[in-house]
């Protein structure tokens, strides 16, 4: 294989939608994605909200065409762009979105759909990483983001055990870490990690934590003992979903741009 080069802005072709929704396709779609396109201030009521910190995004082709100067109107400052699932699916919508939120200054990066079950973990890294996934230390690239999550349609696990699934997720995060120099962040929920990948967590692996409430969760999965990024609603203020990171603008901009940058929960 050829050295690693930044193909995160690289635009990737377009290809039919994947068969098959995951949940969070189905959180996007319908009635829950067209409100959060057009939210107003009024979202902005949402407890999470109020308080100070540092809120982004996460978008999808479910929301198409983007207004992000208005997100960043409404207070969002980073966003993660679905990029890939699988093996051969790339997002129609990637390109204008990511290049989109750069053009009004956000901090952007690519995220991936994990499917265990259509490919091993190492051809899907290098998937991802040549349709949008890459990171570079430009201090405004997120480093790639993958998705663990149910898929509709699959069983929660995929058909892998618990020790099939943590070696899937170990070889995607190697090969992530040999190409670009950092671990990806690892997005996923309490409940599905518990009963798919139990109690364990890989070494030193940001967490993005779905939890759909309005306190900061303190139960988490695994042996994470914090998390990074917290997806808190799926509903608004933002396009997409909103999230908050944990803890301060410096360490935000260490989680942006730094290869050596220490997960705050493992």
């Amino acid at each position: 294989m050829s050295s690693y080069r930044p193909r995160h802005l690289t635009p990737p072709p377009t290809s039919p939608a994947p068969v098959g929704t995951s949940r969070r396709s189905l959180l996007r779609g319908g009635v829950l994605g067209a409100t959060a396109l057009g939210v107003g201030t009024a979202a902005l009521g949402a407890p999470a909200a109020q308080a100070a910190g540092i809120y982004g995004q996460d978008v999808s082709g479910w929301q198409g065409e983007v207004d992000w100067a208005a997100q960043v109107e409404l207070g969002s400052r980073f966003v993660y762009v679905k990029a890939t699932e699988g093996r051969t699916y790339r997002s129609p919508a990637f390109s204008h979105q990511y290049s989109g939120a750069g053009n009004v200054g956000m901090v952007r990066g690519g995220y991936h759909f994990a499917r265990p079950d259509s490919g091993g973990p190492e051809e899907q890294a290098d998937f991802f990483l040549d349709n949008g996934g890459g990171w570079s230390e430009d201090g405004i690239t997120l480093p790639g983001m993958v998705d663990f999550e149910a898929y509709s349609g699959l069983p929660r696990d995929y058909g892998l055990s618990r020790q099939e699934m943590r070696e899937w997720i170990v070889g995607f995060s190697n090969r992530y870490r040999e190409q670009t120099g950092r671990r990806p962040v690892l997005y996923t929920n309490l409940h599905w990690w518990n009963d798919v990948v139990g109690d364990w967590t890989p070494h030193n692996s940001p967490l993005f934590l779905a939890a759909y409430r309005d306190s900061r969760p303190t139960t988490l999965p695994g042996r994470w003992w914090g998390w990074e990024l917290w997806q808190y609603s799926d509903s608004g203020p933002f396009a997409g979903d909103s999230n908050l990171w944990h803890g301060s603008e410096e360490q935000f901009q260490r989680f942006v741009g730094e290869y050596d940058y220490g997960a705050d929960g493992i």
